[in-house]
């Protein structure tokens, strides 16, 4: 796996780079095998570069879209990542809703521990469709984020669990008492781990002191956790 860190003057720059990146990305997987799988993540840093996703040209007709995480809310909750990615990347690149894969949302009985169980075989019966054969899918892209308490999707420190789970590739977890909404669906790292590409959007200000343990590799903090295949990849904005 090959590491890189880049560092920006601001959150504008950061977006600009790493929409370059995912689209030059999305153009290569899908001229080798004809199509292009990208997870996206919720938080503030993502916004400015979804927005500017939207404008670039990409084949958004061959690109399957999955979640990383997300709050288990309804979609048109303020908190709601898949309600992010719609607003600010899916409605303005009107991209078809066939290539569109979110987390369910709470229902009138299920529980969040069915939902993930959904979410997994939705997962799975793509990936199945898609390249036959893989027990463990491989998405082209991850694009990740990073917490001040050094968490990643819903994977947060101490939760022993959720972080040593092996055969789930879609798991229900329950966010620490300082989180807004405590019952999340997160991807497992058994599945994350097993991306070709990670691409971690972060912001440097506040949160100096994690970042750089999380970038020595300090495994108290599920960031550091994070590997791939192929190239993991940070972007940090100064500002």
């Amino acid at each position: 796996m090959k590491k890189t860190v880049k560092k920006f003057k601001d959150l504008n720059a950061l977006s600009t780079a790493a929409v370059k990146y995912t689209a030059s990305l999305a153009e290569v997987e899908v001229m080798k095998k004809g199509y292009f799988t990208i997870a996206l993540s919720g938080g503030k840093t993502v916004i400015p570069f979804y927005k500017r996703l939207a404008k670039e040209k990409m084949p958004w007709d061959k690109t399957y879209i999955l979640w990383q995480d997300d709050r288990f809310v309804k979609y048109s909750d303020k908190d709601s990542n898949v309600k992010l990615v719609y607003d600010n990347l899916i409605s303005a690149a009107k991209i078809p809703f066939g290539k569109v894969y979110p987390a369910p949302a709470p229902g009138t009985t299920a529980p969040v521990s069915y939902a993930a169980r959904v979410y997994e075989m939705i997962v799975r019966q793509l990936f199945k469709h898609l390249k036959p054969g893989n027990k463990i899918p491989s998405i082209d892209l991850i694009i990740a984020g990073m917490g001040d308490d050094g968490h990643t999707a819903s994977l947060f420190p101490g939760d022993k669990k959720a972080l040593k789970e092996k055969k789930k590739l879609i798991m229900a977890v329950k966010a620490p008492e300082y989180a807004a909404v405590k019952e999340r669906i997160t991807m497992t790292l058994t599945l994350m781990n097993n991306a070709k590409n990670i691409l971690f959007l972060t912001e440097e200000k506040g949160r100096e002191a994690v970042l750089s343990r999380v970038l020595k590799g300090n495994k108290k903090y599920p960031a550091a956790l994070l590997k791939s295949k192929q190239e993991l990849t940070w972007m940090i904005s100064r500002a």
